[in-house]
């Protein structure tokens, strides 16, 4: 597991950067112009930026600094200049390796715990395909005592 080779910090899914919000500047132009359509008040923690279209994504995630693997809330998508609000699921998806997110001296929460939790769980035959919902990550850290 390695951060964004992008930006230097960030986790890369599919072609997508997922970052804490404190490190917003490093998208650049694309988060600006989104910023413009965001509505006033809306509260973010984690931003998903697709550097091929420009498409930002505004996430809520209040349990980001205290939970291991929190739950996105609502998400704020701003594509091609248009932005449209998607409310959370019943079942969230879940954010794992959070350490990924944020740089080495982020002080929301202990980075070197975060990394370790990842690693105590990433070896041990967990088809990692099928725990983005919260219902199903809560699954395998029953089977895995996490």
């Amino acid at each position: 597991m390695k951060r964004s080779r992008k930006l230097g910090v960030g986790k890369e899914i599919g072609g997508a950067v997922y970052l804490h919000r404190s490190y917003e500047r490093l998208v650049g132009s694309d988060l600006r112009r989104a910023k413009r359509i965001l509505p006033p008040g809306f509260r973010y923690d984690v931003i998903k930026w697709r550097p091929d279209t420009g498409a930002v994504s505004f996430v809520s995630c209040p349990g980001f600094d205290s939970e291991p693997e929190p739950a996105a809330g609502d998400v704020f998508v701003v594509a091609g200049g248009q932005g449209r609000l998607r409310k959370a699921p019943e079942d969230p998806w879940v954010y794992h390796h959070k350490w990924l997110f944020v740089a080495d001296d982020y002080r929301g929460f202990d980075v070197a715990a975060s990394r370790s939790r990842s690693g105590s769980w990433a070896g041990r035959g967990v088809d990692r395909s099928r725990i983005g919902r919260r219902s199903q990550w809560a699954a395998v850290k029953r089977r895995l005592r996490l």
